[in-house]
Protein backbone atom coordinates (compact mmCIF):
# COMPACT_ATOMS: atom_id res chain seq x y z
CA UNK A 1 0.00 0.00 0.00
CA UNK A 2 1.45 3.35 -0.81
CA UNK A 3 1.57 6.16 1.15
CA UNK A 4 -1.90 8.42 0.70
CA UNK A 5 -4.72 10.53 2.29
CA UNK A 6 -6.88 8.73 4.11
CA UNK A 7 -10.89 9.46 4.22
CA UNK A 8 -12.64 6.63 6.45
CA UNK A 9 -16.20 7.73 5.61
CA UNK A 10 -19.58 7.35 7.39
CA UNK A 11 -18.87 4.76 10.24
CA UNK A 12 -21.41 2.21 11.47
CA UNK A 13 -21.10 1.10 15.28
CA UNK A 14 -21.73 -2.87 15.93
CA UNK A 15 -21.94 -4.29 19.27
CA UNK A 16 -22.17 -7.94 20.01
CA UNK A 17 -22.26 -8.86 23.69
CA UNK A 18 -22.61 -12.10 25.98
CA UNK A 19 -24.75 -14.79 24.52
CA UNK A 20 -27.75 -14.58 26.48
CA UNK A 21 -28.37 -10.86 26.26
CA UNK A 22 -30.27 -8.67 23.48
CA UNK A 23 -26.89 -8.57 21.93
CA UNK A 24 -25.81 -12.04 21.56
CA UNK A 25 -25.54 -11.42 17.84
CA UNK A 26 -24.01 -8.70 16.32
CA UNK A 27 -26.40 -5.73 16.15
CA UNK A 28 -26.49 -2.07 14.49
CA UNK A 29 -25.57 0.00 17.36
CA UNK A 30 -26.00 3.33 15.38
CA UNK A 31 -24.47 5.62 12.84
CA UNK A 32 -21.97 8.43 13.26
CA UNK A 33 -22.68 11.70 12.95
CA UNK A 34 -19.45 12.48 12.75
CA UNK A 35 -15.72 11.57 13.27
CA UNK A 36 -15.20 8.73 16.02
CA UNK A 37 -12.02 9.18 17.85
CA UNK A 38 -9.68 6.18 18.73
CA UNK A 39 -7.63 7.05 21.08
CA UNK A 40 -5.23 4.39 21.76
CA UNK A 41 -3.14 4.68 25.32
CA UNK A 42 -0.23 3.13 25.67
CA UNK A 43 1.60 2.81 29.21
CA UNK A 44 5.53 2.67 29.32
CA UNK A 45 7.47 2.74 32.94
CA UNK A 46 10.73 4.51 32.94
CA UNK A 47 13.50 2.19 34.48
CA UNK A 48 16.26 4.25 35.98
CA UNK A 49 19.56 3.96 37.57
CA UNK A 50 21.69 6.11 39.86
CA UNK A 51 24.36 4.88 37.48
CA UNK A 52 22.57 7.13 34.71
CA UNK A 53 21.83 9.89 37.25
CA UNK A 54 18.41 8.53 38.11
CA UNK A 55 16.66 11.17 36.17
CA UNK A 56 16.86 9.87 32.08
CA UNK A 57 15.92 5.74 31.90
CA UNK A 58 18.66 3.38 31.06
CA UNK A 59 15.51 1.58 29.52
CA UNK A 60 11.58 1.47 29.15
CA UNK A 61 9.04 -0.89 29.90
CA UNK A 62 5.61 -1.25 28.11
CA UNK A 63 3.56 -1.89 30.75
CA UNK A 64 -0.03 -2.82 28.45
CA UNK A 65 -2.00 -0.77 26.84
CA UNK A 66 -5.91 0.08 27.08
CA UNK A 67 -7.97 2.66 24.28
CA UNK A 68 -11.07 4.79 24.43
CA UNK A 69 -13.15 5.75 22.06
CA UNK A 70 -15.83 8.35 21.89
CA UNK A 71 -18.75 8.89 19.30
CA UNK A 72 -21.58 10.67 18.82
CA UNK A 73 -24.60 9.07 17.58
CA UNK A 74 -27.31 10.50 15.66
CA UNK A 75 -29.26 7.76 13.68
CA UNK A 76 -29.39 4.76 16.65
CA UNK A 77 -31.55 2.01 18.22
CA UNK A 78 -32.54 2.67 21.79
CA UNK A 79 -33.43 -0.75 22.80
CA UNK A 80 -29.54 -1.52 21.72
CA UNK A 81 -28.08 1.16 23.62
CA UNK A 82 -30.01 0.43 26.37
CA UNK A 83 -29.02 -3.18 26.38
CA UNK A 84 -25.21 -1.64 25.94
CA UNK A 85 -25.80 0.64 29.23
CA UNK A 86 -27.20 -2.65 31.16
CA UNK A 87 -24.31 -4.25 30.01
CA UNK A 88 -21.71 -1.73 31.13
CA UNK A 89 -23.21 -2.08 34.54
CA UNK A 90 -22.26 -5.28 35.15
CA UNK A 91 -25.45 -7.13 33.82
CA UNK A 92 -27.87 -4.75 35.27
CA UNK A 93 -31.42 -6.17 35.85
CA UNK A 94 -33.03 -3.53 34.25
CA UNK A 95 -32.32 0.08 32.67
CA UNK A 96 -31.41 2.80 35.45
CA UNK A 97 -31.25 -0.58 38.26
CA UNK A 98 -27.65 -0.88 39.85
CA UNK A 99 -26.37 -4.34 40.27
CA UNK A 100 -24.15 -4.10 44.00
CA UNK A 101 -21.13 -2.32 44.28
CA UNK A 102 -18.16 -4.66 43.70
CA UNK A 103 -19.85 -6.58 40.68
CA UNK A 104 -17.22 -7.69 37.66
CA UNK A 105 -17.58 -7.35 34.42
CA UNK A 106 -16.10 -10.59 33.25
CA UNK A 107 -16.65 -12.85 35.83
CA UNK A 108 -13.68 -15.10 34.85
CA UNK A 109 -15.33 -16.26 32.09
CA UNK A 110 -14.75 -16.30 28.40
CA UNK A 111 -15.93 -13.74 25.53
CA UNK A 112 -19.52 -13.38 25.02
CA UNK A 113 -20.17 -16.43 27.69
CA UNK A 114 -23.46 -16.10 29.43
CA UNK A 115 -25.06 -16.69 32.70
CA UNK A 116 -27.25 -14.13 33.38
CA UNK A 117 -25.72 -11.15 36.24
CA UNK A 118 -22.67 -13.74 36.17
CA UNK A 119 -21.90 -13.65 32.59
CA UNK A 120 -19.27 -11.82 30.81
CA UNK A 121 -20.35 -8.22 30.02
CA UNK A 122 -17.62 -6.88 28.14
CA UNK A 123 -19.16 -5.78 24.56
CA UNK A 124 -17.51 -6.46 21.44
CA UNK A 125 -17.25 -2.72 19.84
CA UNK A 126 -17.13 -3.08 15.49
CA UNK A 127 -16.87 0.34 13.46
CA UNK A 128 -17.33 -0.19 10.04
CA UNK A 129 -17.10 1.47 6.91
CA UNK A 130 -17.73 0.77 3.08
CA UNK A 131 -15.09 3.75 1.98
CA UNK A 132 -12.16 3.04 4.25
CA UNK A 133 -12.55 -0.54 4.47
CA UNK A 134 -10.46 -1.25 7.03
CA UNK A 135 -12.79 -2.34 10.44
CA UNK A 136 -12.44 -1.89 13.66
CA UNK A 137 -12.45 -4.65 16.48
CA UNK A 138 -12.59 -3.82 20.27
CA UNK A 139 -12.64 -6.98 21.98
CA UNK A 140 -13.40 -6.16 25.68
CA UNK A 141 -15.08 -2.82 25.79
CA UNK A 142 -17.93 -1.04 27.99
CA UNK A 143 -19.35 2.18 28.08
CA UNK A 144 -17.98 4.26 30.55
CA UNK A 145 -17.07 8.13 32.00
CA UNK A 146 -19.25 9.25 31.03
CA UNK A 147 -21.28 6.56 29.31
CA UNK A 148 -23.79 8.94 27.10
CA UNK A 149 -24.37 12.04 27.12
CA UNK A 150 -27.85 12.23 25.93
CA UNK A 151 -29.69 15.66 24.79
CA UNK A 152 -33.21 16.16 25.04
CA UNK A 153 -35.06 18.39 23.35
CA UNK A 154 -37.50 19.34 20.55
CA UNK A 155 -34.28 19.11 18.22
CA UNK A 156 -33.01 15.42 17.08
CA UNK A 157 -30.52 14.19 19.92
CA UNK A 158 -27.25 13.46 18.66
CA UNK A 159 -26.10 11.33 21.94
CA UNK A 160 -22.31 11.24 22.86
CA UNK A 161 -21.13 7.83 23.94
CA UNK A 162 -17.86 6.70 25.40
CA UNK A 163 -16.26 3.33 25.83
CA UNK A 164 -13.27 2.37 27.38
CA UNK A 165 -11.31 -0.99 26.10
CA UNK A 166 -9.19 -2.96 27.98
CA UNK A 167 -6.99 -6.21 27.38
CA UNK A 168 -9.16 -8.68 29.08
CA UNK A 169 -8.01 -12.26 29.19
CA UNK A 170 -9.88 -14.81 31.77
CA UNK A 171 -7.35 -16.41 33.34
CA UNK A 172 -4.63 -13.18 34.64
CA UNK A 173 -2.10 -15.70 35.54
CA UNK A 174 -2.46 -17.21 31.33
CA UNK A 175 0.44 -20.22 32.52
CA UNK A 176 2.79 -17.70 33.98
CA UNK A 177 2.41 -15.41 30.87
CA UNK A 178 0.61 -12.65 32.31
CA UNK A 179 -0.79 -10.44 29.65
CA UNK A 180 1.22 -11.93 26.68
CA UNK A 181 -1.19 -12.77 23.65
CA UNK A 182 -4.34 -10.68 24.92
CA UNK A 183 -5.28 -8.82 22.31
CA UNK A 184 -7.01 -5.19 22.42
CA UNK A 185 -8.01 -4.80 18.75
CA UNK A 186 -7.75 -6.03 15.19
CA UNK A 187 -9.11 -4.96 12.13
CA UNK A 188 -11.89 -7.97 11.39
CA UNK A 189 -15.28 -7.67 12.30
CA UNK A 190 -17.15 -9.76 14.40
CA UNK A 191 -19.80 -12.31 13.21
Amino acid sequence: MSRDLFVNGETMVYVKGRADSGIGAIQQLGLAEGPIKVSLDFKHKDVNLDAWGGEVPAEVQFMLASASVSMSLIHFDRSILDVCLMESMAGAPAIGQLRRAGSRMGNNLPRFAGGGELGNHYIGLNLSSPIGNKPWRFFYSYMTGPPIDFPLGTEKSVVGVNWRVIPYIQDPWNGGLGADGAILWDHILDS
